[in-house]
């Protein structure tokens, strides 16, 4: 696990993958000629649990996170 997701407690962190693997999973019904994807890859996402902000970007074809911060 990144250093920066130890941060958040663990319950939050489950729940955060969990989350995170919805994501990954609805995006890949999505054409790669969608312009969806010119969009996210140039954003700065933020997925929300419990107060805890987890700052994530999409390249190619992985989900990063970069960031975890409480609220």
């Amino acid at each position: 696990m990144p250093a920066h997701l130890t941060d958040a407690p663990a319950l939050v962190c489950a729940e955060a993958r969990l989350r995170f693997d919805e994501i990954v999973e609805g995006l890949q019904g999505i054409p790669p000629e969608s312009p969806l994807w010119a969009s996210v890859r140039i954003s700065r996402l933020c997925l929300v649990v419990r107060g805890w902000r987890f700052y994530y970007m999409i390249d190619d074809e992985t989900l990063r996170v970069t960031a975890v911060r409480e609220k």
